[in-house]
Formats: structure tokens, C-alpha cells, sequence
């Protein structure tokens, strides 16, 4: 008897990740990220508990799985000409719209990235697209001559992913009372400052002020 085709056994599996994704999050905000454990998860989405390890490691590796794709759809939104800088700022904005959205989540989702344990906490890291979104925004950037050219682009995006990661935390956890998007535009702001080649132009734009959905 032959096996089944290659691509219907993917389509099945990524339908299965889905749907412990989906049954995951609603648990997460139902219930609490701490209260929910991975059996409960199994339960919901109607799967062995094994086939839940099989896709998450830990119950963090569910919200960094969330994060990357929303951040991934909002990255796609943003244009491919235009302003560099102020698509950086575009780009933030919509991240924090999404964060404060989802503010439950964020700390456990920022807590794995800042994991003591490295592979732990890099792995978290490597699978969220901001680095890459804002490495191909800076190269564009210093191409114009817009940022300083003594530090790699690498480093400069290195340094904008940080930035959110612990904005967004920071607020998450103890500062909820103020608002994440102008959290975030005045740290944007700081570090411009701190990149912007001499006579690279005025500072970008304000972020865009239409919704995301």
C-alpha cells in the first residue's frame, strides 16, 4: 500500500499546528497564560498531547509563533519605496497597536526572549521577523545616506529590535496606564538621533494614524 502524497500530509499538519495555535490563544486570554497548561491545549484543539510538543516546545513557543506571523502580516504591509525611516516608524506603530491589543500575552512572550538560558532565548529572537524587517529598512536607508555608516546595518536594526523588546515589556508590565505607541515613537526617536548620518534630513514622519485591522 502506498503512502499518502507528500502535500496533503502537509496540508494536515499545518491545519493541525493552526488549530493549536488558535485553541492556545483563546485559552490564553480566557484562563491566563500561567493557568493553562499543555494538556488543557491538547484538550481544546483535539489532539493528542504529544502532537502539541510536536509543534510547540513550551507553551512561550506558542506565543512566539503568534507574534512572528502577526508580525510578519504587518511587515507586508509596509511599501517597498518611499521612506525608509518612516516606514520604521509605520512599522512601530502598527507593533504597538497589535501590542496593546494583546498586552497579556506580550510579558511571557518577552520574558522568553530575554530567557537566561541563550539557545533559549536566541531561538525566540531568530523566529520573530522583526530583525530581518528592519535590516532590509536600514540598508535602503544608508543607500540614501539617511543613517551613519560606521556601524553595520545589522547592529543598527539589532539595536531597534531591542528597543521594542523592552519598551514593549517595560509597558506590559508595570506601565500600562500610559500609551505603548508614544512609549515607542519616543524611543524611535532617541535612537534616530543616536544612527542619523550628519546631514541625513530631517527626522521621519509621524506614523501613520489609520488603524491596522
Amino acid at each position: 500500500m502506498s503512502s499518502p502524497p507528500a502535500r496533503p500530509r502537509a496540508l494536515a499538519t499545518a491545519e493541525r499546528r493552526r488549530r493549536i495555535l488558535h485553541a492556545a490563544l483563546e485559552l490564553f486570554d480566557a484562563r491566563g497564560f500561567e493557568a493553562t497548561t499543555m494538556d488543557d491545549i491538547a484538550r481544546a484543539a483535539g489532539v493528542a498531547r504529544g502532537t502539541v510538543f510536536n509543534h510547540f516546545r513550551r507553551k512561550q513557543s506558542i506565543l512566539v509563533a503568534w507574534f512572528a506571523e502577526a508580525a510578519e502580516a504587518l511587515a507586508r504591509r509596509l511599501p517597498d519605496d518611499g521612506d525608509p525611516l518612516a516606514a520604521i516608524v509605520d512599522f512601530f506603530h502598527d507593533l504597538a497597536v497589535l501590542t496593546e491589543a494583546h498586552g497579556d500575552r506580550v510579558v511571557p512572550l518577552m520574558f522568553e526572549l530575554l530567557d537566561p538560558d541563550v539557545d533559549r532565548s536566541r531561538t525566540a529572537f531568530l523566529a520573530l521577523p522583526l530583525n530581518d524587517v528592519l535590516r532590509r529598512l536600514l540598508e535602503r536607508a544608508r543607500a540614501e545616506g539617511r543613517v551613519r555608516d560606521d556601524v553595520s546595518h545589522q547592529r543598527l536594526a539589532r539595536v531597534l529590535a531591542n528597543t521594542f523588546v523592552l519598551t514593549a515589556l517595560q509597558w506590559a508590565a508595570y506601565r500600562r496606564d500610559r500609551s505603548l505607541r508614544d512609549e515607542l515613537r519616543r524611543a524611535l526617536e532617541l535612537a534616530f538621533d543616536g544612527m542619523r548620518a550628519a546631514g541625513g534630513g530631517a527626522p521621519p514622519p509621524a506614523a501613520r494614524s489609520t488603524p491596522i485591522g
